[in-house]
């Protein structure tokens, strides 16, 4: 059976999803009418967040059940989105080791995966021909805004991660 702490992550990764859903919602189309696309990755800082401090046990499962929420709810390419969430869960299991992340830490590790699936899913775009988006057009209109926005969004992540204190308990860099 699963233990509470998993119902827990479960819980405000479903509030996470539902935050970005909102943001999504009310974030301007077009912003200051120069075309900017902007994709609030709120839910995906906290899975890096979480992933660093869930047990081995149940870190699959819960990358498996996130990434296919968001296959289902959010994206159109059914498994992509499950098979990145498992390689983030495999990455932290191997290299992140429970570490209490600083807040430079997690913010680099966040904004580096962010990136790594903005590229995962312009490339999958991209040779499939569903876009027909320059690399340029890309970086400037899209993937820097991205990282912009979300950069001022990770405080406010990192803020509710730290209050509801479901950090790792080990600091593997210090100890």
């Amino acid at each position: 059976m699963m233990d509470n702490k998993f119902i827990r992550y479960l819980v405000v990764m479903f509030f996470a999803f539902v935050a970005d859903s909102l943001l999504c919602y009310y974030l301007p189309a077009s912003l200051l009418k120069i075309n900017l696309t902007i994709v609030p990755y709120g839910a995906v800082a906290m899975f890096v967040l979480l992933n660093n401090s869930i047990d081995n046990d149940h870190r699959t499962i819960f990358a498996v059940i996130c990434g296919f929420y968001y296959s289902v709810i959010y994206g159109n390419s059914l498994f992509i989105y499950v098979v990145l969430y498992l390689l983030y869960a495999l990455f932290g299991k191997y290299y992140m080791k429970k570490a209490t992340f600083t807040y430079f830490q997690a913010f680099v590790i966040v904004l580096l995966t962010i990136f790594v699936q903005e590229c995962v899913l312009y490339s999958l775009m991209w040779i499939s021909n569903t876009t027909q988006l320059l690399v340029t057009t890309f970086l400037i209109k899209r993937l820097l805004p991205t990282l912009l926005f979300n950069a001022v969004m990770f405080n406010g992540v990192y803020y509710i991660h730290h209050k509801i204190k479901l950090e790792g308990d080990i600091d593997v860099y210090f100890s």
